[in-house]
Parts: structure tokens; C-alpha cells; sequence
């Protein structure tokens, strides 16, 4: 059994913030600290979580901002929260300087961290989030400690470190940007990331095509670092021979839903966050009324996403068709739910010097996994049922 959270944090040196307690621009929920490995923050209520529920250690890796550079990030914080299968033992934020900044010497708009993000998660879910920024600047190399980062941005490193240390079970890493803060830990520390992790999530690359997928172009090198190392890799490819937005594909993880069926009658904390951090505002979660502007106006867009398949593979659950609809059930549930099939298939792989992944299918186990499922575009429709029964599912706190 893993430490008690509360035990957990205090042997990483951090202090867990009181639900009146601000830190500098951040929420009452989250107070920066400064560890001995470096600062990071906790998001959390002060309240005492007890033991957690899951019985996966998690370290959850996104590339998340406020307000979003894409919202399919916060979606997937929502999802990885919701699946109590999961001890989140922290979130590794994963940034990039350019989405820092507005033109022309950044991408399109003046972005910060997804501190708040996550921090008005676990507001409203009650539960305490260990959350760091890592490295802003691609590795130099694939071998990069990233020990000249700057000390601010050593912090996701070192909490990778920290947490896999303190973890008497496995962990499993999801990876939904950029591998780099989880590859300068193992580049300091290989030994104890090859004992601790069980499978890394990986949400990057593509089964072929010529474009280079989002994810790797983030950070090629930190991608070609974790193809090269000898870390289990449980590959979810967002990019398919005909790219990243093929709904049909058989080793497609990509699916596009409404937001008003996404979001449909979520938990009051739940709409009003999503309300507040996809409209770029700190999160209260306070829930919306029916004449709230930016409520209808988030409901009538779509939003692409594509690691749901991972995180709920990754929780032992399968897609399934009950009486109520699709829905992410135990993979043991009862033998008369019809599931859409999906499995992972083992495969060597080799990558090259620009991150392309040269792979075929094997029967002998190499470490190296790819995702596989029934074909089809009624995919996409099944995973954004089962998704928004997940979220409306999703144990939160009533607010004052």
C-alpha cells in the first residue's frame, strides 16, 4: 500500500496549503513552497484526505495553461481525477516558453502555467494535488539533465523524483505533451525510474505519415529520449499514417465531441469550472446560470480530444455499451455489457534523429506496447456518451 498522501508530502518536505491561506497570484487553494529539492505547489482544501481510494499511483504530465492553449488538457485533468482508480500522486506541468508569451515573440496570447487549473480541480473534489512546472526550453539533447534550467522549472523534475522515491508501488506515468521533464529525470536517475515506473501513457508521435505530431514537435528530443530508453512504453499515438484527425483508424486514439453533450448535466462545481478556466478566468467553480454568456457559448463549440483512451485503458476499464449508453466500466463488469473492442499490441520500435518511430507488431514482449481498436466512426459518439457519464459521475465537494 502507498503512503498515506498527507505521510507522502510530508517526506517530500512540502507544506499542505489551509483553505484560507493565498499564495502570491495564485488561488486560497494553492500556496507555493519551497522544498529541498526546490519549490512547487500544492492545490488542495487543508482539509485531511485520509488514505486515497485509488490504487494506481499516478503522476499525470500535461502541457496545461491558463487560460488554455488547447482545453482538451483541462478535460483531461477532469478525466484522470475522475477515474477512482487513480492515486494522483502529482501533475508535472509541462510548458513551453513561446505559449508564454503574446506576438510576436510568443505563439498568440500571454499564457501562465495551469496552476489555477489545478487548483480549482481540487477545490472542488476536496482533494490535495502536489502540482510543478518543469523545464520551459527543449532538451539540448536527448540525454539532457536539465540541471542548467533555471530553479523555478527543476521543480517538476525533482518532484518526478521525489514521488517515485517515496511510492512503494509502481507508478504510472501519463504523458499527455511533451516527455521532457520525465526524461531529465531519467537521465539523472535511470536506475530508479527503470524500478519505479510501470508503464509510461504516451500521447505523442504518429504510426507514420510525413508531419511531425504536436506533441513531439513540443520537444523532439525529449521524444526520441524516451523511445531510446528502456522505460515500458504504452503508445497512444494521436497521429495516424493519415494524421491527427482520423476518426476511424484503427490505431486512432482521435475523437471530436459536441460540448453540450460533453458537459451535459455535470455536477454544479464541475459546470462552473469548466465555465471559468475554458473562458480564461481563475476557477470558482460556482456553477453558471442559464442567461451566463460564456456557458452557451462554451456549449455550442466542439473540441477535439485524444488521450481519454489512454488514461481509461491505463485505469483497467473498458469501453462498454449498458441499458443507460456507453460507459468506462471495470474490464471484469458483467458479460452482457457489449464493449468496443480496443487492446494493446506488442511491438519493437526503433526512432530516428527527428522522432519518427519505425514499428511493427510482435509476439514477444519487447516492453513496447501500441493501442489497437475496432475501426469505425461511431467511436467517437461512444467515447463522448461514456466520457460525460464519467464527469457527471465525479465525486465534488458542495461549495459555500
Amino acid at each position: 500500500m502507498n503512503l498515506t498522501r498527507r505521510e507522502l508530502i510530508r517526506r517530500m518536505g512540502l507544506l499542505v496549503a489551509g483553505s484560507g491561506m493565498a499564495g502570491g497570484e495564485l488561488p486560497a487553494a494553492v500556496i507555493g513552497v519551497a522544498g529541498r529539492r526546490g519549490p512547487l505547489a500544492v492545490a488542495g482544501t487543508g482539509e485531511d484526505p485520509g488514505e486515497p481510494a485509488g490504487s494506481i499511483p499516478l503522476i499525470h504530465v500535461t502541457d496545461l495553461y491558463d487560460p488554455p492553449q488547447d482545453p482538451d488538457d483541462q478535460i483531461d485533468l477532469a478525466t484522470v481525477v475522475a477515474l477512482e482508480e487513480y492515486d494522483v500522486l502529482g501533475v508535472v506541468l509541462d510548458i513551453t516558453e513561446k505559449f508564454l508569451h503574446a506576438r510576436p515573440e510568443g505563439w498568440d496570447i500571454a499564457r501562465k502555467p495551469g496552476f489555477e487549473s489545478v487548483a480549482g480541480m481540487a477545490r472542488i473534489t476536496g482533494r490535495t494535488i502536489p502540482v510543478a512546472q518543469g523545464p520551459h526550453r527543449p532538451l539540448s539533447h536527448p540525454g539532457d539533465t536539465c540541471e542548467n534550467a533555471p530553479e523555478d522549472e527543476q521543480a517538476g523534475i525533482r518532484m518526478i523524483l521525489r514521488l517515485l522515491e517515496a511510492s512503494r508501488d509502481p507508478v504510472t506515468i501519463s504523458v499527455t505533451g511533451s516527455p521532457r521533464a520525465l526524461i531529465a529525470a531519467y537521465n539523472r536517475e535511470p536506475a530508479l525510474l527503470r524500478e519505479k515506473i510501470l508503464a509510461v501513457l504516451l500521447n505523442a508521435g504518429s504510426t507514420g505519415g510525413s508531419k511531425v505530431e504536436w506533441n513531439v514537435q513540443l520537444d523532439p528530443r525529449a521524444y526520441v529520449g524516451l523511445w531510446r530508453s528502456d522505460l515500458r512504453i504504452r503508445w497512444y499515438p494521436p497521429g495516424t499514417d493519415s494524421g491527427a484527425f482520423d476518426a476511424a483508424d484503427e490505431r486512432g486514439t482521435y475523437y471530436r465531441a459536441r460540448q453540450a453533450d460533453l458537459f451535459r448535466d455535470l455536477p454544479v462545481p464541475l459546470q462552473g469550472y469548466f465555465a471559468d478556466v475554458l473562458a480564461g478566468s481563475v476557477p470558482g467553480g460556482q456553477g453558471v446560470t442559464g442567461d451566463d454568456s460564456r456557458w452557451r457559448a462554451i456549449l455550442s463549440q466542439e473540441r477535439n480530444l485524444w488521450s481519454t483512451a489512454s488514461l481509461v485503458m491505463g485505469a483497467g476499464r473498458v469501453l462498454a455499451e449498458t441499458e443507460e449508453g456507453w460507459r468506462f466500466l471495470p474490464a471484469r463488469g458483467p458479460e452482457s455489457d457489449e464493449v468496443w473492442p480496443w487492446r494493446l499490441d506488442r511491438i519493437r520500435a526503433s526512432v530516428d534523429d527527428e522522432g519518427r518511430v519505425d514499428w511493427a507488431v510482435v509476439e514477444h514482449d519487447t516492453g513496447r506496447w501500441i493501442f489497437g481498436r475496432r475501426p469505425g466512426r461511431g467511436f467517437g459518439p461512444a467515447m463522448t456518451e461514456a466520457l460525460n457519464a464519467l464527469l457527471r459521475d465525479m465525486k465534488v465537494r458542495k461549495l459555500p
